[in-house]
C-alpha cells in the first residue's frame, strides 16, 4: 500500500474510531500511539479525539512490560526505546483506570479479536492491567487474517477498525 492510500485508509479509519467513541460515550481518556513504520496514522484521530473534548495520552515503554500512558501533544513526541516515538519520561502520568478506550496498533488481527504486535507483549501486559477499558484494533485491511494464534497471555480486542470493515469481537 503507497504513502497516500495508507493516509486516506487511516483518516477513514480515524472517521470510524470517533464516530464510534462518540456513539459509545465513552468515558475518560483516549489513549493513542504514534505510528511506526506502515501502521496506522493516528494524527487524525488525535485532532478529532480532542475536538470533541476529550483528553489523549500516548504509550512510553519502560523497564516492566506494561506500559506507562501520558498526557502530552503529538508535538511533544520524541524518538525513544524501539525507534518509537514517545513521550518524555517527566511528562503527566495518567492511572490506567482513568483511561476509557485504548486504541491499539497491530502487524495482524483475527475477525476473533486476536493480534500479533511486535512481539515484546507490551500491550497484551498492559490491557491485562486495565480490563474495564474499550480496546479498539486498528489496521488496514491487508492486516486481517482468519485465524491467528492465541496464547494464554495473550489479550483480544473488543473491536477492529479498518478502512473496508468494523469487526466488533468483544464489549
Amino acid at each position: 500500500m503507497g504513502v497516500e492510500a495508507r493516509a486516506a485508509a487511516s483518516a477513514r479509519i480515524a472517521e470510524v474510531v470517533n464516530a464510534m467513541l462518540a456513539e459509545r460515550a465513552v468515558e475518560g481518556i483516549v489513549a493513542l500511539y504514534c505510528a511506526k513504520g506502515s501502521e496506522v496514522d493516528t494524527t487524525e484521530l488525535d485532532r478529532a479525539v480532542r475536538a470533541a473534548g476529550r483528553r489523549v495520552a500516548y504509550p512510553r515503554v519502560g523497564d516492566g512490560r506494561a506500559l506507562t500512558f501520558h498526557t502530552v501533544g503529538r508535538d511533544e513526541l520524541a524518538p525513544g526505546r524501539f525507534g518509537l516515538c514517545e513521550p518524555a519520561p517527566e511528562a503527566a502520568t495518567v492511572e490506567l483506570a482513568e483511561i476509557g478506550a485504548v486504541v491499539v496498533p497491530g502487524l495482524a488481527f483475527d475477525h476473533r479479536g486476536a493480534r500479533i504486535g511486535w512481539g515484546r507483549g507490551h500491550y497484551d501486559a498492559t490491557l491485562a492491567a486495565m480490563p474495564r477499558a474499550w480496546r479498539v484494533g486498528v489496521a488496514f485491511a491487508c492486516q486481517m487474517v482468519d485465524e491467528l494464534p492465541n496464547e494464554p497471555h495473550d489479550e483480544r480486542m473488543h473491536v477492529i477498525v479498518t478502512e473496508a470493515a468494523t469487526y466488533v469481537v468483544g464489549a
